[in-house]
């Protein structure tokens, strides 16, 4: 009798495989008891049965089986093969047509007779339900560990901590601090990217930061010395993964709360997140300027020289008669906007409007803390499963709205590191890069509508109609 032996156990944190390797020994006793030829030994190491997650050595395994080079398997357990009633089914299925034998350590499972098959069913059952009583236990411990304040391990050390995730590295600590100051000035991701990548600057597992990881590590409380927990529903987004603050933590914060709070709403902006970068990096206006036709410009050159223009491209319903001189209109744009920074006027209606930005700070901070009681009520049974799931989408979605006004109060701050003298703003704006040149054009911009040009002029500056944010 051909036999193949099959291993796993879900979690190795240590990654030395002593488990499938104490499964395999019993195995082979077991085998060598029976006479059987063990022809291969398949381990899945640190791989759920229970969570769904592809594993090699099984899949290998009964492809094996289907080819008719194994007569028999070998397991512990039968949870240790699955813990999914529609995977035994497989096998059971396998059993019939090919005949295979099942044999475990344990104890003999037949899957030839009704009985035997009916033994292995409630065996699985029983391997399933434990395997759903434990995720609950682990969910309720891992919410209570963050609502301690508790360090969560696993993985790579966190940026700018030592490996007990507490202590923090001085030099990567500061490299945070400049990171959300840039984010706070509205500079792009893309942009501080490239400038760690410059400088060699990478994360704890030795990679250069990409703009998901660098948004992914901005996000997170732990920076500001608090405690956050995901649901699980949460990571199935295709935003950054936002959890929910629950407590103070252990170790001490890099940044303060308000600094968080503030970037974390700008990083998880809708708008921010569904904008189209377009050629950003060096065409100042690109999502600024519309067309008469209401179609967006974009940045392309002829004969070498820049140029907005509106594109003609099939399937877009726009003129493509639409052109203008990109460093013409890049230097006029810019006056505009300077000369209206210098108008008490202006900044008069730019401070009303941050009077409603904090109002809606204070509403996030009220929301979460209601959150967090639901979630309290909800684990001391004073409500339903059903009650904490209705009222949490309401005021989740009240969140969502108070974060997007936050976000927009945040491009607005840009404005207060920059606003100054006329002569101060030019030399301030000669320092800036491209990407933060945009963080103050939004600030002060919704967009600038391009109509045709007169023909009798060379250079036609009253074409440009903005639209201004205050």
């Amino acid at each position: 009798m051909r036999a193949a032996i099959y291993c796993r156990i879900s979690q190795d944190r240590a990654g030395a495989g002593l488990g499938v390797a104490r499964q395999e020994e019993d195995c082979r006793v077991l085998c060598e008891r029976k006479g059987w030829i063990v022809v291969e030994v398949y381990p899945d190491n640190d791989v759920s049965a229970y969570s769904g997650a592809p594993r090699p050595a099984w899949s290998r395994l009964l492809a094996d089986v289907r080819d008719g080079n194994v007569d028999a398997i070998v397991g512990w357990h039968v949870d240790r093969l699955t813990r999914s009633p529609r995977e035994l089914e497989d096998v059971i299925d396998l059993a019939d047509k090919f005949g295979v034998e099942l044999a475990t350590v344990t104890g003999d499972v037949d899957l030839s007779t009704p009985t035997g098959r009916l033994v292995a069913r409630m065996l699985g059952a029983a391997a399933r339900h434990e395997a759903e009583h434990k995720a609950e236990r682990q969910k309720r411990q891992r919410r209570q560990s963050a609502e301690a304040g508790k360090v969560a391990g696993g993985g790579h050390r966190p940026f700018g901590y030592e490996a007990d995730r507490v202590t923090i590295i001085p030099d990567e600590a500061e490299i945070i601090r400049e990171c959300v100051r840039r984010v706070l000035a509205m500079e792009s991701l893309a942009s501080i990217v490239r400038d760690l990548t410059e400088r060699g600057i990478t994360t704890t597992a030795g990679n250069s930061f990409k703009v998901t990881s660098l948004r992914q590590l901005l996000c997170r409380a732990r920076i500001s010395g608090r405690r956050e927990h995901t649901p699980r529903s949460n990571w199935e987004t295709t935003r950054p993964i936002i959890g929910d603050i629950v407590a103070d933590a252990v170790w001490p914060g890099i940044i303060n709360p308000e600094e968080s709070d503030r970037v974390r709403a700008i990083l998880t902006d809708p708008d921010r997140l569904t904008r189209q970068p377009g050629r950003v990096n060096s065409y100042l206006l690109t999502g600024l300027l519309i067309c008469h036709c209401n179609a967006r410009l974009v940045g392309r050159p002829r004969s070498g020289v820049p140029r907005y223009v509106c594109s003609n491209a099939p399937g877009y319903d726009s003129c493509g008669k639409t052109a203008t001189n990109t460093k013409r209109t890049d230097d006029y744009i810019r006056d505009l906007v300077i000369v209206a920074l210098d108008s008490p006027e202006f900044i008069a209606l730019l401070r009303s409007q941050q009077a409603l930005g904090s109002e809606a700070s204070d509403a996030i901070k009220d929301d979460e803390q209601e959150l967090e009681d639901l979630a309290r009520d909800w684990a001391h049974k004073k409500i339903t499963r059903r009650e904490w799931m209705a009222v949490r989408v309401i005021i989740e979605q009240r969140l969502e709205r108070n974060r997007a006004a936050e976000a927009r109060e945040s491009r607005r701050n840009v404005l207060r590191g920059f606003i100054g003298t006329l002569e101060e703003m030019y030399a301030r704006w000669e320092r800036m890069n491209v990407s933060q040149r945009r963080a103050v054009l939004n600030a002060a911009l919704i967009s600038v509508k391009v109509n045709p040009a007169d023909p009798k002029k060379r250079w036609d500056p009253d074409r440009f109609v903005p639209e201004w944010i205050a």
